[in-house]
């Protein structure tokens, strides 16, 4: 099955090093929310039907327990923000603790709606939502975030 992705255009203010893979890494930690928006790479052909959408996020978290700590924190929205998923943890891991070597982290997959009815357009217009509300301090480190569809035409 054919896929598509790409790296947010628009995100949270203060989250900006998620753009890009660049080895440039920014922090997001308890009690914060992040946004990923605008996916402008993403191309699916008109009536194409979504099979599953991925969230890959490369990174190191503050310790390797995070997920089990914090519990689902990654949803998605085929409404441009106004409705969100079930939130999801990673599907791969567990992560790196920081100071380690990035890796690359899943959510969702090849065939995981999150819940949600989607569309070609729907899906080009996904928006990704990170938070998360333990009061426990953790953290992910995230050089990039990016988005991947698979569908079939």
């Amino acid at each position: 099955m054919p896929t598509t992705e790409s790296f947010p255009t628009a995100v949270t203010s203060g989250f900006e090093e998620f753009q890009a893979d660049d080895g440039s890494i920014e922090r997001i930690r308890d009690g914060q929310v992040c946004l990923c928006a605008e996916f402008s790479s993403l191309s699916i052909p008109a009536g194409a039907t979504i099979d599953g959408i991925e969230v890959l996020m490369e990174g190191t978290a503050l310790d390797t327990n995070h997920d089990a700590a914090v519990g689902d924190w990654i949803s998605v929205s085929n409404d441009e923000g106004t409705t969100m998923s079930t939130a999801q943890s990673i599907t791969t891991g567990p992560w790196v603790a920081y100071g380690g070597t990035m890796v690359v982290e899943t959510a969702g997959g090849t065939s995981e709606l999150w819940g949600m009815t989607w569309n070609a357009t729907t899906a080009a217009a996904i928006h990704v939502r990170f938070g998360w509300a333990t009061s426990d301090g953790d953290a992910v480190f995230f050089d990039y975030v990016k988005v991947r569809i698979t569908y079939t035409e």
